[in-house]
């Protein structure tokens, strides 16, 4: 949407030959893409040299899969070479670049909070069990919290995902002002369609739509297949799961069998994997921000069962946009719930895609940010004006 009426220029690391790929589609959209690419660890070894530094640094020890010095120099020579109004950090992570960059006092600064994460690594540690990750995730932590909370201070307003951020970061910075610009969907190019029933041969399609190299995501999947599943299956014959989306590790791929579970790895569309299931399944257990593949289910018609933490920062009504559960037992009940009423089915279709309509379309995220974008202008602009009177 900004690219329609502003020169955008994205910087962005490219992992992986996809990545690459979905660049293309980003510069038709108007979007200048500069991307730089850094492959992921190629052995543990090589991991280890990317942590090394940083259990030394002042800096947390999570930051050493975000800081490089290759995106760094490209960032320099972009400022270097032509001026930005503003600036816009995704993630408080990245705030580290700052570190190197020589902006001028009139460019505005916005940091884009997908979620905070000295929350989420919280709900990590609380979710792994003992062990190295365990150790590794509260080491981070002693650092992570006080330093993220300094990265925000450098910025001229803060952009959060939903009210449910927002207020705990306006309660722990209360210096910087914090807008609600919430994730989104574009729902004209996403079809509504009432739920499909059941397969040719009785089968009945649950779908989990997510990352699964993120931690969170990988607990959410193997709670669901050793927790909730047996619970389902108890109940009911023929309930099969797909758990769609990029680098599943080995321990969800071993769990593939073909017949009911299926681990599918990056996909080139999520919708046809929409469109076959009755139901969209968020198990999360930790994370935080909200979850796209909610609003991507609600926009598509597609009901979902998710967690109550799965779910936060979305305005959305349980028994009305969508099922909430947080117990085994609760969640594997909702399912059965929406498999054996069709009615409650089309029900939350219905007013699930509405709430996406009305509440998180792109069209009207955009005229949000861009406001976001004029106020921290106007704010670099009379901080300026003030300076330079007084000197």
């Amino acid at each position: 949407m900004m690219a329609r009426s502003h020169r955008v220029t994205l910087v962005c690391r490219v992992m992986h030959a996809q990545e690459a790929r979905a660049i293309d589609s980003l510069r038709e959209l108007g979007v200048e893409v500069v991307g730089v690419s850094v492959p992921p660890p190629a052995s543990h070894l090589e991991r280890l040299r990317w942590v090394w530094p940083f259990l030394w640094s002042r800096h947390p020890i999570s930051l050493c899969t975000v800081l490089f010095p290759a995106i760094r120099e490209e960032l320099r020579r972009l400022v270097a070479s032509r001026h930005f109004d503003v600036v816009q950090v995704e993630h408080s992570s990245l705030a580290v670049y700052l570190d190197d960059l020589a902006l001028p006092p009139t460019t505005a600064r916005v940091v884009t909070m997908h979620n905070i994460d000295y929350i989420r690594n919280e709900r990590v540690i609380q979710n792994s069990p003992w062990g190295l990750r365990r150790i590794y995730h509260q080491l981070n932590q002693m650092r992570f919290r006080r330093w993220e909370l300094d990265a925000v201070r450098r910025f001229d307003r803060a952009m959060m995902m939903s009210d449910v951020d927002a207020d705990i970061l306006r309660r722990d910075v209360p210096d910087i002002p914090i807008d609600v610009v919430p994730n989104g969907v574009d729902c004209a190019a996403l079809q509504h369609r009432l739920p499909v029933g059941p397969g040719p041969h009785g089968e009945r399609a649950l779908v989990f739509v997510a990352s699964m190299d993120s931690e969170a995501n990988q607990d959410g999947a193997l709670y669901f297949l050793d927790q909730v599943l047996p619970l389902i299956r108890a109940r009911r014959q023929g309930v099969t799961v797909w758990l769609v989306g990029r680098q599943p590790p080995e321990m969800l791929r071993a769990r593939h069998d073909g017949r009911e579970v299926f681990v599918t790895g990056q996909v080139d569309s999520v919708e046809p994997y929409y469109r076959q299931a009755e139901v969209a399944i968020v198990p999360l257990r930790s994370g935080g921000g909200t979850r796209l593949k909610i609003l991507e289910a609600m926009a598509l018609g597609v009901p979902v069962v998710s967690t109550t933490v799965g779910a936060e920062g979305i305005e959305l009504e349980t028994g009305r946009h969508a099922l909430l559960a947080d117990s085994p037992e609760a969640f594997a009940a909702a399912i059965e719930r929406l498999l054996g009423d069709v009615d409650l089915q089309h029900g939350i279709s219905l007013a699930a895609r509405q709430q996406a309509q009305e509440r998180y379309d792109w069209a009207g995220i955009g005229r949000i940010q861009d406001e976001v974008h004029r106020l921290a202008l106007a704010s670099r602009a009379a901080d300026t004006t003030r300076i330079s009177r007084t000197q």
